[in-house]
């Protein structure tokens, strides 16, 4: 009896695979990145054709380049090819009101990865506020063990919501924590290693009492690292902590001899999964969460 139960199950098992394989099999998804030369969004894609060829989705990608022109050109691309969803990283959520319109009446949903696109059906990404405060949190600890009187400079990228919570969380963090610190200045690294080398080496001229970084992304993180550290100031005097956690830099910069203590993991990898995961409820008619939630854990060398 328990034999032929067990095989059962199994056949049931089988079933059910094969059933969501003939449905995937017909499904094609198109994604459009925003700029696919930053190692987070490349382990997006990676993640994101693992598991669409795990499940026989096809999957177009195509890479806007931080052209608001050619995100929108693109987009009416796929519409035309008739994907049965369509996945966005928008470079100007407002500038795909037409595309969203579009698709809507076209049945096509739309989903966006990190930043919200007004009318969406959801967008995949981390709570970026909650992240943050873990962070902030971990921080105010390590600081008071450690007796820093934090003199902070955020390398951030206030053109995008999830950035600007980032930093939000991070304060929100140290308060709760009860921690007393000065943001000596708050500048704009566009997300790049170059950008934020380039005012974290202003502001650390401007602000050598400087002895805390926060960056919202690894190269905002180490693009600020590398100016302290050019500026030849004492690197055992700096807590660096990042975000995001994407791949080589971040991991190269927290096992490293660095002054890099922290950081916020993402996983783009799995957020990629979750992507092509959330897309094939949407073409399945499921009913969507506002936010389509992946995890995340701050990351130090002792939990690496």
């Amino acid at each position: 009896m328990k034999r032929v139960l067990g095989l059962t199950m199994v056949f049931m098992l089988l079933i059910g695979c094969l059933t969501a394989s003939a449905f995937a099999e017909g499904l094609t998804f198109g994604y459009l990145v925003s700029d696919m030369s930053h190692e987070w969004y490349q382990n997006i894609v990676k993640g994101a054709q693992a598991r669409a060829a795990e499940l026989g989705v096809e999957l177009l990608v195509a890479d806007s380049a931080m052209d608001v022109t050619k995100q929108v050109s693109q987009a009416e691309n796929l519409l035309t090819q008739g994907v049965n969803v369509m996945m966005i990283t928008p470079i100007d959520p407002n500038a795909l009101a037409n595309i969203v319109a579009e698709a809507t009446a076209s049945g096509i949903p739309i989903i966006s990865e990190s930043n919200v696109i007004p009318g969406a059906m959801t967008y995949v990404g981390i709570d970026n506020l909650s992240a943050a405060k873990q962070a902030g949190l971990w921080f105010a600890d390590y600081a008071k063990e450690n007796g820093i009187d934090p003199k902070i400079l955020i390398v951030g990228q206030p053109a995008y919501a999830d950035c600007r919570q980032r930093v939000e969380g991070f304060k929100a963090g140290m308060d709760e924590g009860g921690l007393a610190y000065e943001i000596v200045q708050e500048v704009d690294g566009n997300g790049s290693k170059e950008t934020s080398l380039k005012v974290a080496q202003d502001a650390i001229t401007a602000h050598s009492e400087v002895n805390v970084i926060f960056g919202i992304n690894d190269n905002s993180a180490t693009g600020g690292m590398a100016a302290y550290k050019e500026a030849g100031l004492d690197e055992s005097a700096l807590t660096v902590i990042g975000f995001g956690f994407e791949g080589v830099v971040g991991r190269e910069a927290l096992l490293g001899d660095t002054p890099y203590k922290a950081a916020v993991a993402m996983f783009p990898d799995y957020m990629g999964v979750s992507l092509i995961d959330a897309s094939y409820k949407a073409a399945s008619g499921e009913e969507m969460p506002e936010n389509y939630v992946s995890g995340t854990v701050v990351i130090t060398r002792d939990n690496f």
